[in-house]
């Protein structure tokens, strides 16, 4: 069974001097498919993890990836990980969740 996994960034707003509500933006999404079978080995899982981060890198540099900043490029980062982190958290399976943390 293929499974689609899509990775969905939502970034919160700065607060507004006049009003100091925050927002909530879109930034983007992927999505992932996979086959449940990929994920019965480590090789296959490790296939897995490496679409799911170069996904969370995609939609993250969308948001992120031009600034030259210090502060962007830690957003950016902070970001991938938050994607990755949610991703894995999703599909729950225990290999690949052993590879992550390996990696994290």
């Amino acid at each position: 069974m293929t499974t689609t996994l899509k990775l969905i960034v939502m970034l919160a707003g700065a607060a507004t001097l006049t009003s100091l509500s925050m927002g909530t933006a879109f930034a983007g999404d992927r999505d992932v498919r996979f086959n449940e079978t990929e994920l019965s080995s480590v090789s296959g899982a490790e296939k897995v993890y490496s679409r799911i981060t170069a996904a969370a890198i995609e939609v993250c540099s969308e948001e992120y990836g031009g600034h030259r900043l210090v502060k962007y490029r830690a957003e950016r980062e902070r970001c991938i990980v938050e994607v990755v982190d949610e991703a894995i958290a999703s599909v729950d399976y225990p290999i690949l969740q052993e590879i992550h943390a390996a990696n994290g």
